[in-house]
């Protein structure tokens, strides 16, 4: 049971019942009283409490939320970038998270288009305040490309559309990433996370980035997705399909699964409030300064099978409230999967190694193995273009639908392919199909002046880090060209491999 201390005061500087709780203690009962009693810990609860804003400054809003935060009991926070929005705010944003919060507070955080200042130090921050947490681990490029998990929840951070920060790139195989970090079966809820929403996911004016493969990623995975950037809060209802927003039902009790999820936008952590200038049906909450806004968060209670959220603002509003179930509960599932003809059995289909086979989306670009799981079951795993290649390419394919026709034990495989099975000779219809005799082989892009050193990785993936051009001639010359798109389909292990030259 999660214990949580609520403080009402008047304060000249925050509203009724937000003053900071740790201002009101004295430095014995500071000791006293440790972080996990103020807060509540993910050890200690039934479940993990999260709150998620974005869009904060270092004003007297993002102190008020904070505060909130502190007050409604929260074991984690998510913030969804755009921190300080100024030069030399980074140290005094850490320092009202340590006000607040704690030092040891656990907080995930990823890069906005604000960071453009200070987000080396932004990102040094973030990462000193995770390796403090017990329980809280992250692996990859923290804030930009990351997976992280703590208590019964993993979050999925990327970065599309963030053109402003150096050294960030808006397209950088994010898709690929979110699929291979929620590969396989989870019993943790899943959340996805990038800043910039695609302009018909937000209520404001703003244009992020165009393309849906991020949204269609965590949609797979049935992993809720958690955006920022526009200064409002609004939440879709659930959606079978993001790019045509296909609702499949506007009831406020939501099923994630696997080909179901949501959408929101909690831009509301203390900048100013945004007029709303989009809309649409497949919206079941828009909260913003045409309904009289104020700053606030959205907080999610994670049971084992079942959450319970809803959106406060500093004023006591609670504009919106919804609850959610994870899949493999005993929730039926609502929704249904178009007709098709029956799947083929194992012994049906043609496979490369004889114990399953592979099927190819044909409503997007992607490949599943399938095969029978642990329990005799048909499931599936997604995998990369080299590996179907290796496993005799596809021999079945169809759409969402019919994938869940054929296995419908989603995720429930390992991934089929390692060092001596995948090959590299599975780069996109558009790329040279040449292959290389040796280990690895060089690759040309033919979008810009660039090499590339293709071999697997530590891990069994086919993985590709840059050459110069010495390098390439010493290995051997080109042996595969295309773009950027089909180095990602033929390597999607960026830069996770060492140069073969120095």
């Amino acid at each position: 049971m999660q214990a949580a201390l609520f403080v009402t005061t008047k304060d000249s500087a925050l509203p009724a019942s937000t003053k900071p709780l740790s201002r009101l203690l004295t430095p014995a009962i500071k000791l006293t009283l440790s972080a996990s009693l103020l807060f509540g810990t993910a050890a200690q609860a039934a479940s993990l409490k999260v709150a998620f804003i974005g869009d904060q400054g270092v004003g007297e809003h993002a102190e008020s939320v904070l505060s909130l935060i502190a007050n409604e009991g929260t074991n984690l926070l998510l913030i969804g970038g755009d921190l300080g929005y100024k030069e030399n705010t980074a140290t005094t944003w850490e320092s009202h998270l340590n006000t607040y919060l704690g030092s040891d507070f656990p907080v995930l955080t990823l890069v906005g288009n604000h960071e453009n200042f200070e987000w080396p130090l932004y990102q040094r921050l973030i990462q000193k305040r995770i390796d403090r947490v017990s329980g809280l681990s992250c692996s990859g490029n923290t804030g930009v490309k990351a997976k992280c998990s703590y208590g019964n929840v993993e979050v999925v951070q990327v970065a599309p559309g963030i053109n402003e920060v150096a050294g960030i790139s808006a397209d950088d195989g994010y898709a690929d990433f979110i699929r291979s970090s929620f590969s396989g079966n989870s019993d943790r809820w899943r959340i996805c996370s990038w800043h910039k929403p695609h302009r018909m996911m937000q209520t404001g004016s703003k244009n992020g980035p165009s393309q849906w493969d991020t949204y269609d990623a965590c949609l797979d995975a049935g992993a809720m997705i958690a955006l920022a950037h526009e200064h409002a809060y609004s939440r879709t209802h659930l959606l079978s399909d993001f790019s045509t927003q296909k609702v499949v039902h506007t009831g406020s009790d939501m099923a994630l699964q696997p080909g179901q999820s949501f959408a929101f936008v909690s831009g509301l952590g203390g900048r100013e409030v945004r007029s709303q200038s989009r809309g649409g049906d497949y919206f079941a909450s828009i909260y913003t300064a045409d309904q009289g806004a104020k700053a606030g968060a959205l907080f999610c209670d994670f049971g084992d099978k079942t959450a319970s959220c809803y959106f406060k603002a500093i004023n006591g509003a609670v504009p919106d409230q919804f609850t959610l179930t994870r899949s493999g509960s005993s929730t039926p599932v609502t929704g249904t999967v178009a007709e098709s003809s029956p799947p083929p059995t194992i012994s049906d289909v043609p496979s490369g190694n004889g114990d399953g086979y592979v099927f190819s989306r044909s409503d997007k670009t992607e490949y599943r193995w399938i095969a029978r799981n642990a329990n005799g079951e048909m499931g599936s795993t997604w995998i990369d273009q080299a590996c179907a290649a290796s496993l005799g390419g596809s021999t079945a394919s169809g759409d969402w639908g019919d994938l869940m026709r054929h296995a419908p034990a989603f995720d429930t495989l390992e991934y089929p392919c390692n060092s001596s099975t995948a090959s590299a000779s599975s780069s996109s219809s558009s790329a040279s199909t040449t292959s290389s005799s040796s280990d690895g082989f060089v690759f040309s892009r033919t979008d810009k002046t660039e090499y590339r050193w293709i071999d697997h990785n530590a891990s069994g993936q086919l993985g590709s880090v840059w050459i110069d051009r010495s390098c390439a001639d010493s290995m051997g010359g080109v042996r595969q060209t295309g773009d950027w798109k089909d180095l990602m389909n033929l390597a999607p292990g960026f830069d996770t491999i060492a140069s073969p030259c120095y």
